[in-house]
């Protein structure tokens, strides 16, 4: 190679442990020569892009309808390098041309390739549109991510965990240290970040839970400067209502801006979806392994559920997906990423950081929060909602779970399977009051049978701290002890008082409408039901949307993300999508799951709508039968195969109106449903598809040839005999 400088040269490594003897002057001598190399390579660096800006063509370019002024090609510029005698090869000047990438001196326009010899668009530095950033960290600066920060800052547990501060920055998070200890053992910056770390409700601060930190909050974000005009489109919050929002207008070429106060990616990833369903996982597996012996399998010896080795897998997979979520990759998207907290100042203007966003059009997309119920008590003794619940490192003993609806099951379940007793309060008889009855009833069957102790009929009484002299005192690690609560309730009107150590809230969830300048953007919302929006998605500014748990009633992640779909067509392009055209189904993912779409029976009856039902129960179908899903591990199988499928039929007609299914498969089973539904196929049509054999889906074939059989009516039956003793003549 001739290059004038090698793109891959570096500094001499530091000493090493044979050279331990040697002076610290020596030392710092070495240090300061590889800096000075450093410099030296990075200067050169940038004097070469810049005789390459002063030779290649810079224009606007157009690509898929999106437009990159001030663009270079790769092969104008691998071309530049050689016909200087800079290198000879086009191979070596694409390494070059790595270097400079990494140098940060030139840049492909989506960041997706380093320098080719192609038709690629790149930009030189000065011309690239900065979308935000995390800042460059010089030696003397305070640290710029979340990993330099936590590192080194307390000893390891052991010399292979990857922990950082086991103690002292998970006692900032938790708010456990007093301003005394924080002065005496933290700098100014970062008490600033130890008061970021309690709003965002992630711990413990392992290596895990710092990646996600990098990609979805970064510590030193430097936010975009707004273009001098409008934003085609600016969305409040960053959850999947937002992220969706956001990537599908960058990807049209609309000028986007995001705004997002605390984790990218929303509930979802942090504290729903993907961490539930982790959880979820491992409980499964702990309770088949427990009942192993109906497969033939033998363990010996005692079979124990490592909760500390199970929440962190579950910080492991949450962090794995943060980058599909992260602010970098929606910078490189070309949607200018703004960190901060955001509110409306006009009708047209939204205001984060100090800088002004003008818009187009904008979409708010701000979630929900945990909704804390006015129980007596509840909020002077220490609870566990979505947002706090995936931070615990040791299992709790005795757990009281307020709130009846699908996440509150679901944790039910698995802290159950994972050991801890649990107690659930229901003001009626069954949880899940919204589904039907028989599957409600199945459901709560299955959960009493893996441990979980209801109380029926109640009314809350108080929530309190047991007083001192009275506590049950329980050990949650060497330092810290287990809170003993106590939760007192009326039954049969009674007193009855269950002492228990950590208490989950899960009572359904609130809008965040409160606090981002609704009211001056013009924008009717109440703040129990959230935004007022039309069938197009529309508040009452036309300028401004809304999508996601903020203003629809269904707090899926899944109709967030159409939802957004919808609103990105309407916003930018004179769309005419509908909330009402969506098919939505729901599944709750206890072990059976629950899932539904569509109309229940009680809806029908309200309606006077003629109805009839086609029920296939599991018990009959091959594949649950092998899978020793026939009784499961319920111990009463009349009453969960009573269940299985479940198909509403409009009266004479073979119209699906609404289907519940229970089982194992169910969540994966009714999108097959909605399908149907969607494109209006009826259960004749549908029983006639194929399923593979054998699969638990064949229920729903089932269903449809129990349909078919209604048809024949006796006339029809009568012919049809007449017909084949007509031709055994």
């Amino acid at each position: 190679m001739h290059f004038f400088l090698h793109p891959t040269s570096r500094a001499p490594p530091p000493p090493g442990k044979e050279a331990g003897h040697m002076s610290q002057g020596v030392n710092a001598q070495a240090e300061t020569s590889r800096d000075v190399k450093s410099r030296t390579q990075t200067d050169t660096l940038r004097t070469l892009a810049q005789h390459m800006r002063n030779s290649i063509e810079l224009k606007n370019r157009v690509f898929r309808g999106r437009s990159y002024p001030n663009s270079f090609i790769g092969s104008d510029a691998i071309r530049y390098l050689i016909n200087e005698g800079l290198v000879e090869t086009v191979k070596d000047g694409e390494s070059l041309g790595e270097a400079l990438i990494k140098a940060g001196e030139i840049v492909h326009v989506t960041k997706e390739h380093g320098l080719k010899n192609k038709g690629y668009f790149y930009y030189f530095a000065q011309d690239a549109p900065f979308h935000g950033g995390v800042t460059q960290r010089s030696s003397s600066s305070p640290p710029q991510s979340w990993t330099h920060l936590f590192h080194g800052l307390g000893k390891p547990q052991t010399r292979t965990d990857s922990t950082y501060q086991p103690q002292i920055i998970s006692a900032l998070a938790n708010g456990d240290l007093n301003s005394t200890a924080i002065d005496d053992l933290l700098n100014r910056e970062l008490k600033q970040s130890g008061s970021t770390l309690k709003k965002l409700n992630i711990s413990p601060l392992d290596k895990h839970n710092s990646t996600l930190l990098e990609n979805v909050h970064p510590l030193s974000w430097k936010d975009p400067m707004p273009p001098k005009g409008k934003y085609n489109l600016v969305v409040l919050g960053g959850g999947t209502g937002g992220l969706v929002t956001a990537a599908g207008a960058a990807a049209v070429g609309a000028r986007v801006a995001l705004v997002e106060a605390n984790l990218l990616g929303g509930d979802c990833l942090n504290a729903g979806c993907v961490p539930s369903k982790a959880l979820l996982r491992s409980a499964k597996v702990a309770h088949t392994v427990r009942n192993c012996k109906e497969y033939g399998i033998n363990i010996e010896g005692k079979i124990t559920v490592d909760f500390g080795a199970v929440m962190k897998r579950l910080r492991r997979l949450r962090a794995s997906l943060a980058p599909n979520d992260s602010a970098q990759r929606f910078s490189k998207l070309g949607v200018d990423v703004y960190m901060g907290h955001g509110s409306f100042t006009s009708k047209d203007i939204l205001t984060v950081n100090g800088k002004n966003l003008r818009f187009h059009r904008a979409v708010i997309a701000t979630g929900g929060s945990p909704n804390i119920p006015g129980i007596p008590g509840l909020k002077s003794v220490p609870i566990l909602t979505s947002l706090q619940v995936f931070n615990l490192t040791v299992l709790p003993p005795k757990i009281a779970i307020i709130g009846t609806g699908p996440v509150g099951c679901e944790m039910a379940q698995a802290f159950t399977r994972f050991g801890s007793e649990v107690h659930m309060f229901l003001r009626g008889d069954m949880p899940l009051r919204k589904e039907e009855i028989d599957a409600r009833e199945v459901l709560m069957t299955a959960l009493e049978n893996d441990g979980v102790i209801f109380h029926k009929q109640i009314k809350f009484k108080k929530v309190e701290m047991a007083k001192e002299g009275t506590q049950n005192k329980v050990t949650m690690d060497k330092n810290k002890e287990f809170p003993d609560i106590l939760i007192s309730i009326i039954k049969e009107r009674k007193i009855e008082t269950i002492r228990v150590n950590t208490v989950i809230v899960a009572a359904g969830r609130r809008p965040n409408v409160l606090s981002c300048g609704l009211d001056k953007a013009g924008v009717q919302f109440h703040p129990l039901r959230g935004i007022k929006i039309n069938d197009h998605l529309q508040t009452s500014n036309p300028a401004i949307y809304a999508v996601g748990d903020c203003a629809s009633a269904y707090h899926f992640t899944h109709v967030a993300d159409h939802m957004a779909r919808i609103a990105v067509r309407n916003a930018l392009f004179f769309g005419s999508g509908r909330m009402s055209g969506l098919r939505i189904p729901w599944c709750t993912y206890t072990d059976p799951q629950l899932a539904h779409v569509g109309e229940y029976e009680r809806d029908l009856k309200r309606r006077k709508v003629e109805y009839q039902v086609q029920k296939k129960e599991f018990k009959d179908v091959d594949r649950s039968v092998v899978d020793t899903l026939t009784t499961g591990f319920v111990k009463n199988p009349c009453l969960f195969f009573r269940y299985g499928v479940q198909i509403l039929l409009k009266a004479r007609s073979d119209k699906i109106l609404g289907v519940t299914i229970v089982g194992s498969y169910a969540g994966d089973m009714i999108s097959e449903i909605s399908v149907a539904m969607k494109a209006n196929m009826g259960l004749a049509e549908l029983g006639s598809v194929i399923h593979p054999y054998p699969t638990a889906a064949e229920a729903i074939r089932a269903c449809g040839d129990l349909y078919n059989r209604t048809r024949l009516t006796k006339t029809t039956h009568r012919l049809l005999r007449g017909l084949l003793e007509f031709r055994r003549t």
